[in-house]
């Protein structure tokens, strides 16, 4: 979803406009992708740009970037430990394993 925020924010694409225009796409036959087009005059722009206060700057947000307002994200949650790339997929690892431990530390790969 955030994603598609981004892009109906941008007005990205060719056909529609909104997201209710979106989700009114009917779902295609035996699960054949459906294409959103995205208008030609977006096509070297990127994606993910950094902000500032008056909009979109044209230029890329850096890897580093989602890491940044991940940890930032945690700080106000108040949590004093930074969240890490590497805290998420072990704590994904350790719900998925429903055992309390994390499959990879079972295997000792760790």
């Amino acid at each position: 979803m955030p994603v598609l925020a981004i892009a109906i924010a941008d007005e990205a694409f060719q056909d529609y406009q909104t997201v209710e225009d979106i989700f009114e796409i009917p779902a295609p036959p035996d699960g054949i992708p459906f294409e959103l087009r995205i208008k030609k005059e977006l096509d070297q722009v990127p994606f993910f740009q950094v902000m500032s206060a008056e909009g979109p700057t044209g230029k890329i947000q850096t890897a580093g970037s989602h890491s940044k307002r991940t940890v930032d994200a945690g700080h106000r949650a108040g949590m004093g430990a930074n969240i890490t790339f590497r805290a998420k997929r072990r704590e994904a690892l350790v719900s998925a394993d429903g055992k309390g431990s994390s499959t990879i530390y079972r295997l000792g790969r760790c």
